[in-house]
């Protein structure tokens, strides 16, 4: 599969089988996560796989199709590692440094995670609504560590439907936006 076939198949999922997903293919996606871009190594994850901690998680999001699949990565961003780095981020002002590039850091280690995701055979769904006290909690980040994500991870039950964008002229503009 080439990388334009990957990232235009890929979907988010939402219905899985049963088939475990292997340790090996966790460890894989959160490998691929790990050489996304970053301004700052802030990024921790964590593989939820035991019932209880996934039903956490669902019920966490109000969504119960999280819990259904095999294994859920909770992506969190250590929001302390940019307040030691302040002499390095000296040129920006504090909202950015810690607002805002983690935020970039975790998505583009999300990105690669669910990427691979597709590369493997597996379907993921990016998660990013919910109670973020209730996820900290379930997977035990300390208070430093913001949860930004939660990404299930399984085999699709079903095959997914191809997905429709937006014609590059009606979200593209050259050199100033326009209308």
């Amino acid at each position: 599969m080439t990388l334009e076939e990957i990232i235009t198949t890929r979907r988010s999922v939402r219905s899985y089988t049963d088939k475990p997903v292997s340790k090996e293919a966790i460890t894989k996606l959160l490998d691929m996560a790990r050489w996304a871009p970053y301004a700052s190594e802030c990024r921790r994850f964590v593989a939820v796989a035991e019932a209880d901690g996934k039903d956490l998680l669902a019920k966490a999001a109000r969504r119960d199709f999280i819990a259904t699949a095999p294994v859920i990565i909770v992506v969190g961003a250590d929001t302390e590692v940019f307040a030691e780095k302040g002499s390095v981020w000296h040129r920006w002002d504090a909202y950015k440094w810690r607002g805002l590039f983690y935020i970039q850091d975790t998505a583009a280690a999300i990105q690669n995670l669910m990427l691979t995701a597709v590369e493997i055979g597996l379907g993921t769904c990016w998660i990013g609504s919910f109670n973020e006290g209730d996820v900290a909690k379930a997977v035990g980040f300390p208070a430093g560590v913001r949860p930004v994500a939660m990404i299930p991870v399984g085999h699709p039950a079903k095959p997914q439907k191809k997905a429709e964008r937006a014609p590059l002229e009606e979200i593209v503009s050259w050199e100033k936006y326009t209308d």
